[in-house]
């Protein structure tokens, strides 16, 4: 499976937002330690609110506009997003989100994303 990894635009805010609340809902579900769905939407969910995605436009903005300090890359499998990193490259580098739905695991992608923002 091919991915490619680009800068994401401000009109990519409303997948992404989606992505991140899939990502959790795949990764993080364990009814042993009360994390079921219904509690990853309601402590989670927000990031796909009108809120959350004006959040997300602000920062792929900023991102586009600050390079050198912010870091921002979609992963995109045809045209369809199915992961993302982003960071900041200030006096220290801080990794922020990176997600990956389960369909664009295993092929090498994390490794190329964090290569990409370490660089």
């Amino acid at each position: 499976m091919t991915h490619l990894i680009e800068p994401p635009h401000t009109g990519d805010a409303a997948a992404i937002s989606q992505i991140q609340l899939k990502a959790w809902l795949q990764t993080y579900h364990n009814k042993e330690a009360g994390i079921d769905e219904a509690w990853i939407r309601d402590h989670r969910g927000s990031t796909t609110t009108a809120e959350g995605i004006a959040q997300w436009r602000r920062f792929i903005q900023e991102a586009s506009n600050q390079p050198d300090r912010l870091f921002c890359r979609a992963v995109r499998s045809t045209a369809e997003i199915v992961g993302l990193m982003c960071g900041r490259r200030d006096e220290w580098v801080t990794p922020g989100p990176m997600y990956l739905l389960n369909e664009a695991q295993g092929h090498g992608t994390g490794s190329q994303l964090m290569s990409e923002f370490l660089d």
